[in-house]
């Protein structure tokens, strides 16, 4: 019954979600062909690229926006609107109804976040930008380093980055399904409070946020940055509290919202 559910909800997200994905990679063909137009000495072609780009770089947010609005207004409506009357009379237990919602909203975070690193290179990765990467990295660091050897640094710190920035946005989701849960815990003014908890728990996580990273800034304060492999070290810890704290506020999110799912709960 579970994969029912999970199909049910996947189906109900990627239906309204990829007749909108499919607009970015056209423009991000259009953006690579517009930029290998050479003539930036001439007016019209300059403001042509400037609009191309602008363009896309705001279709890129609209489409990471986007992703969130519609995981969060189907999480509401099926689970603590009027569909939640129903919902909730499914024979599955609450742990599957979140979980279902969670995996097919994880999901559709992950398609996002690749389909718009694929866009981002279709439109602006070339051979000149990566040389001019590699060259800024040697001469930040003063050291002679091969490609080879630059990829293999900085292959931790991409990966934990990346993880970080899923995580990131799944946390979000997480933050304000909890307070979408807290808020539809009270008998009145659910939508009001339920925004009102949303807030009230970023400011908090926030702050958490910052006391962490700051210990481990005062910390290292006496680290010494002496090598390229120095600096990716510090990187790498300070990549990994962020990922470990997202994980974390994801599991209390979940333990949170089934308690009050279970206990809590009120649909009138």
């Amino acid at each position: 019954m579970f994969l029912k559910v999970f199909k049910y909800d996947f189906k109900a997200l990627i239906y309204k979600y990829l007749p909108v994905l499919a607009i970015l990679p056209v423009l991000a063909i259009i953006v690579r062909l517009v930029n290998l137009i050479g003539y930036d000495d001439n007016v019209f072609f300059l403001l042509l690229k400037m609009g191309v780009n602008g363009f896309f770089i705001l279709g890129c947010c609209f489409i990471s926006i986007y992703t969130i609005v519609i995981c969060i207004v189907r999480y509401a409506k099926s689970l603590f609107k009027d569909q939640g009357y129903l919902t909730h009379t499914l024979p599955v237990t609450k742990h599957s109804l979140l979980l279902s919602h969670l995996l097919a909203d994880f999901l559709m975070q992950i398609i996002s976040f690749l389909v718009l690193m694929v866009c981002c290179v279709i439109a602006y990765l070339n051979s000149m930008l990566w040389e001019a990467l590699i060259q800024a990295f040697q001469e930040m660091f003063k050291v002679a380093m091969t490609e080879e050897e630059i990829i293999r640094l900085l292959a931790g710190p991409t990966i934990l980055m990346l993880l970080c920035m899923l995580f990131s946005s799944f946390q979000s989701l997480f933050v304000i399904y909890t307070g979408i849960a807290i808020g539809h815990a009270f008998a009145k003014n659910k939508g009001i409070l339920s925004v009102i908890f949303c807030i009230a728990l970023n400011y908090a996580i926030g702050i958490g946020v910052t006391i962490v990273i700051s210990l481990y800034g005062l910390l290292s304060r006496n680290f010494y940055f002496e090598t390229p492999q120095d600096i990716i070290n510090y990187l790498n810890g300070y990549l990994g509290i962020i990922l470990a704290i997202c994980i974390v506020i994801c599991l209390v999110g979940y333990f949170v919202d089934i308690y009050l799912m279970q206990k809590k709960l009120n649909l009138e």
